[in-house]
């Protein structure tokens, strides 16, 4: 199903991506600067975002609204840009380095900061790590590196636990209510043969063991494994509880990437739905508000936002970043190397960010 689900968004995305449905937006710059917007995250008020990216010396807080920055946060200027998340109250940003995959096969890691948006500066720095994710209470940032999470005091830095997650690689997610922990882990034979069908060939498992991927859930106070979400993966990048815990997302790095749903709610059963992500990095992808809508960013051709409806799991809209350099130049509008966005609160609009600038698309439902 999943297969099938996948191969029907494919031949929609590249149908829709041929239209180049673009006509319902404004564009404005940033900064009239050659600057490259890699991440945008909207505050949990709805009323800023965070934008940060490659050659930026600064994290900008913007009103899109006013369309004009309120506040500047100084971090080291990195030229391949990050993707910016919000924690869940807003008091803290989560910074990610945008890396290659290059490799479906083995796990990639990145460099990773925290930035206190009370005291506008960058408190913590990890390098060269898998993941790291704030919890919902803002009180902790947990890590995951060499297959160990570590987690800490956010205000402080100091270790308050660790403990060894068995055969993890790359990627962990922290539930809403904070008492899971999603953490990807490469398969053992034992598992692998549990979930598969009796039917399955010994060699066949053997593969799986070797390629495919698991998700397992533990209980983050007491460190113990709680169960394997019963579905295997290719190799996951990114990992998330969204809609209110009620979904689990991964990234999935394939010949043709895409993103998996699982059902927390459910005994973490596996969903139908499933969307393509044509991306070599880690893309932005999310739900509107009412979570009727999914938007992800992806390439095709040139960086693009593809809009799905959830309920039929179908390409409704798309945006092409496509632009006419020369012409765009003389406005100080300058390309992007990726795209990044966010759902505005009235579940109309999307905002992109892409090279020094914002653009407000109204969806064509």
């Amino acid at each position: 199903m999943k297969s099938l689900l996948l191969s029907i968004s494919l031949i929609l995305t590249t149908a829709l991506s041929a239209q180049n449905i673009n006509e319902n937006y404004e564009k404005w710059t940033v900064k009239d600067e050659v600057i490259n917007i890699t991440g945008i995250d909207l505050s949990p008020d709805g009323k800023e975002v965070a934008l940060v990216g490659g050659k930026m010396n600064a994290i900008y807080i913007y009103d899109y609204n006013q369309r004009k920055i309120l506040r500047e946060i100084p971090i080291a200027r990195d030229y391949s840009g990050y993707n910016i998340q919000y924690s869940a109250k807003g008091n803290y940003l989560t910074l990610q380095e945008r890396v290659v995959e290059t490799s479906a096969k083995k796990s990639r890691k990145a460099d990773f900061a925290i930035v206190d948006l009370n005291q506008e500066k960058v408190i913590h720095e990890f390098n060269k790590i898998s993941d790291v994710k704030i919890t919902p209470d803002e009180k902790q940032v947990i890590t995951l590196e060499n297959k160990k999470v570590t987690i800490r005091d956010l205000s402080s830095g100091n270790v308050l636990t660790d403990f060894k997650a068995e055969d993890a690689t790359n990627a962990l997610a922290v539930s809403p209510d904070g008492q899971q922990l999603a953490i990807v882990k490469k398969p053992s034979k034992k598992e692998v043969a549990m979930l598969v069908s009796r039917k399955m060939k010994k060699k066949a498992i053997k593969e799986a063991a070797k390629t495919k991927f698991l998700i397992a859930i533990y209980n983050k106070e007491t460190q113990e494994l709680e169960s394997i979400v019963p579905e295997f993966y290719d190799n996951i990048s990114l990992l998330f509880y969204m809609q209110n815990g009620e979904k689990l997302l991964s990234f999935n790095l394939a010949q043709n990437p895409y993103v998996n749903v699982a059902l927390p709610k459910e005994d973490y059963r596996p969903s139908r739905e499933g969307y393509v992500g044509r991306s070599t990095t880690q893309p932005d992808f999310k739900y509107s508000e009412d979570g009727k809508y999914f938007g992800i960013a992806t390439i095709e051709m040139h960086p693009t936002v593809n809009i799905y409806k959830v309920e039929t799991n179908a390409i409704v809209d798309s945006y092409n970043t496509k632009m006419r350099i020369w012409k765009n130049a003389k406005n100080k509008i300058y390309a992007g190397t990726n795209t990044s966005f966010v759902f505005l609160p009235d579940n109309n609009y999307v905002l992109i960010a892409y090279g020094n600038s914002l653009i407000k698309w109204r969806i064509n439902k």
